[in-house]
């Protein structure tokens, strides 16, 4: 793997990860702990290490003031969500649920982590679409990671219990959508984005992020403007799994694509092509027909896509967002140009029109061109 570079125990390593596409600094400490930190040049992870290497000399290698969310969970991640047996989903959940901890906390200090902290973590996942029972997923495993952290001295007190769910928390079904509007700013500024492709995706033909993500080219046809969604991409104990388990029976579609999602594919593939190029012998090989990847031609990492996300629209001017509401925004625009219930539930994969009343809350026979006619009116003809 490029940039991977190994050193024995007590010295530490420098690699490259490819589902974070961040360096990673890693330090194995006297009693087996492994501490990592990540950073985005390999010259910062190497200053990281350096000192890790600090703290191991001074301190014997356990946490110290210095220690932040993204150790403990880690070996949390290492000890417990790796290397003990769990239910598959249950795995999955976990995965999903730390990930998003991640997402809010890995920088904060240890010695800093208390009930307020946590608190405003779930307030930004709540601000993001994420319902009730789903923060009370997250704040479950917050429990578990804290629980563990305090029982290896590396937390003074779990601080979850006292942790209070955000107030007047939306409902799952209230989803947030950008204003037609906010979705054209958001359109401008990731034209020159590397992943413009998987927006306008998301957008224009409301796919789920697993969908996207599991997208192969095999799947396109830009000249004849049609997708096919076919599998969904999921993580996993130690990488990505893409299946063809969809969520519903409708899930299996074909979508006529809007000649801006034509036009911004096939900008995606040219610059595949050129990162491919750059990369070199390290692109992954295993994954050959992928649309949508890392820059070393891997599956993206959720965690990493909804980082990417919130960057994007924040950059627009528009404050945090996540790639779910993508979705929500494609129902909105489609109802506000008069497109049918029915029709929407196809484009969207439901298997009836009472979920996507009920999640999306608008009004309304198979068309797989229901939303091409739409999306152009709004975000024009490519």
């Amino acid at each position: 793997m490029a940039g991977h570079h190994k050193r024995s125990n007590g010295e530490g390593s420098l690699f490259w990860d490819d589902s974070r596409e961040r360096w990673v600094a890693q330090l194995t400490v006297p009693d087996g702990t492994r501490k990592k930190r990540t950073a985005r040049t390999r010259r910062e992870a190497g200053r990281l290490l350096t000192e890790m290497l600090v703290d191991l000399e001074i301190n014997g290698g356990v946490f110290d003031q210095k220690s932040r969310f993204a150790d403990l969970s880690s070996l949390w991640r290492e000890k417990v969500l790796t290397a003990k047996e769990m239910a598959p989903k249950t795995r999955d959940v976990k995965t999903w649920a730390l990930d998003r901890l991640d997402d809010e906390l890995s920088t904060v200090k240890l010695v800093d982590l208390n009930a307020d902290r946590i608190e405003r973590a779930l307030g930004a996942m709540a601000a993001e679409g994420l319902g009730k029972g789903s923060l009370i997923k997250v704040k479950s495993v917050m429990n578990q990671v804290c629980v563990f952290g305090e029982r290896r001295d590396l937390l003074r007190k779990n601080p979850v219990p006292v942790v209070e769910l955000p107030a007047g928390l939306a409902k799952p079904d209230d989803g947030r959508t950008l204003t037609i509007d906010q979705a054209r700013a958001l359109r401008a500024e990731s034209a020159s984005h590397r992943l413009n492709g998987l927006w306008a995706t998301m957008l224009m033909l409301g796919l789920r992020p697993g969908e996207a993500a599991a997208l192969h080219w095999s799947d396109i046809d830009l000249d004849g403007q049609k997708l096919h969604v076919r599998r969904n991409l999921r993580k996993v104990e130690g990488g990505f799994e893409i299946t063809e388990e969809l969520k519903t029976l409708k899930s299996r579609r074909s979508l006529t694509m809007p000649h801006p999602l034509v036009e911004a594919l096939r900008g995606n593939r040219e610059v595949q092509d050129s990162e491919r190029e750059a990369a070199g012998e390290a692109w992954d090989p295993g994954w050959p027909d992928l649309v949508f990847t890392s820059l070393l031609g891997t599956p993206l990492d959720p965690s990493n896509v909804r980082r990417m996300f919130k960057e994007l629209t924040n950059s627009a001017g528009l404050g945090d967002w996540s790639p779910n509401e993508l979705r929500h925004t494609c129902v909105s625009i489609l109802s506000s140009r008069g497109v049918p219930l029915e029709q929407i539930a196809d484009v969207m994969g439901h298997d009836g029109t009472r979920m996507t009343s009920k999640v999306y809350r608008h009004i309304g026979t198979p068309s797989i061109g229901a939303a091409a006619g739409p999306m152009e009116e709004v975000f024009g003809c490519g």
